[in-house]
């Protein structure tokens, strides 16, 4: 069986850090197409794609040819990537709720969309891709990359204590009450909250809820190489196996037990190592 995709991530400046997760680059390596899931997320990456367009296909079947360089946002369904040998991509893995410091828009605006990055940042955008292509050095691709990353970062830079502090506890905490409770702890009113939520963050609170808890779930199953999920499972807030498998369904587009299969790791954009770090956690 073909490996399908050739994964190595690398490390961002520590200026960058706190708001992008990792760079990353992907090579097709099988002759033929296959599907690999961009599974629905919290995040948001920036793709430059430097060999052969990638299309993509929605639930609904539906063909998309994303522009060459994009962002690729906030998603509320699931995609299949078509790739093989002519693919390669570098990414960019902002985290979750940062790429509003990046993005001229609001991100709501930019939700379920793929923006050119050459008409999204105008001659800048231009200046960058046409760079990429001239190059094949990946150090130095990179460079240029971390450079236009940080000209974003000090123009769009949008601190939100309010929205930072509901992306960390929604992500990370298993035990979140209901969010009308957990608004008015934060010191707002949930229509309020929602709305500075969604047009910082690109999707609604609850939302963002239930995708970082299958994320954070999947991440802990395949990081730990962990089949027998149902404990882990309950042990993430799942009610019973039937809620875990409609939740993989919804936002990954199989059950758990195809997801979590040696034979599907190449099949998924989680990244199954982080190279550049060490790290085993999976984004």
């Amino acid at each position: 069986m073909h490996v399908l995709l050739k994964k190595t991530s690398y490390l961002p400046t520590l200026i960058l850090r706190p708001y992008i997760d990792r760079f990353w680059t992907a090579e097709g390596t099988a002759p033929a197409y296959s599907l690999p899931t961009m599974a629905v997320g919290t995040g948001a990456e920036m793709i430059f794609q430097l060999k052969a367009p990638m299309m993509i296909v929605s639930q609904d079947n539906t063909l998309h040819t994303p522009p060459m360089h994009a962002i690729y946002c906030i998603r509320n369904q699931y995609y299949k990537a078509t790739i093989n040998k002519d693919h390669f991509f570098i990414a960019i893995r902002f985290k979750a709720g940062a790429i509003r410091h990046f993005c001229p828009v609001p991100v709501a605006d930019v939700t379920e969309s793929f923006p050119d990055i050459n008409m999204l940042y105008g001659d800048e955008g231009r200046r960058l891709t046409e760079r990429l292509n001239s190059s094949t050095s990946i150090s130095q691709q990179l460079e240029w990359i971390e450079g236009f990353l940080l000209s974003l970062l000090n123009k769009y830079h949008r601190p939100h204590t309010l929205v930072d502090e509901a992306v960390r506890q929604l992500y990370y905490n298993r035990e979140i009450p209901d969010l009308i409770s957990f608004s008015a702890n934060l010191g707002s009113s949930y229509r309020q909250f929602e709305r500075v939520f969604i047009n910082n963050v690109g999707i609604t609170p609850k939302s963002f809820q239930q995708t970082a808890r299958l994320n954070n779930t999947l991440k802990h199953l395949l990081s730990h190489q962990i089949r027998d999920y149902l404990p882990v499972a309950f042990d993430f807030g799942y009610y019973d196996q039937s809620h875990f498998i409609r939740a993989c369904r919804r936002f990954f587009g199989d059950k758990p037990g195809a997801i979590l299969s040696p034979a599907s790791q190449d099949q998924h954009f989680y990244l199954s190592s982080f190279n550049a770090s060490g790290s085993t956690d999976k984004k």
